[in-house]
């Protein structure tokens, strides 16, 4: 897998950098990572996911099925806010997607953005 998760406990976020292709398979790696984190399920850490030097082979069609799995974990996510970086064009749309299911659905709100200076500033406001 081509990710890398870390802590940062002076911004009080989980960094996730995915480069590559990136399946769901390893979405579902990284998320089960994030829950066993005490920063993320317990300290409420928000969350910063860096796809910039990613492409997602998701189909948008499996958009619903990951909001379903967020339904599940509903009481961790409720609240939180997820920054994504993303430059590929199919990757933002499929996120942008994502963003206003999740947030509908489930309270969890996610944003796209094009550099880490603008996400780590709404991750902090």
């Amino acid at each position: 897998m081509n990710y890398s998760i870390s802590t940062d406990h002076k911004l009080k976020i989980i960094r996730y950098k995915h480069a590559g292709l990136i399946n769901s398979e390893d979405i579902a790696s990284a998320w089960s990572v994030f829950l066993s984190l005490n920063e993320f399920t317990q300290l409420k850490y928000n969350l910063l996911s860096d796809y910039s030097n990613g492409k997602f082979n998701i189909p948008i069609e499996k958009i619903p099925k990951i909001v379903e799995f967020m339904k599940v974990i509903k009481d961790v996510v409720n609240g939180k806010k997820q920054a994504l970086i993303v430059d590929d064009p199919y990757s933002a749309a499929a996120s942008m997607l994502f963003e206003e299911s999740v947030y509908l659905e489930v309270g969890f709100k996610v944003k796209l953005f094009s550099t880490e200076t603008a996400a780590l500033k709404w991750l902090a406001d």
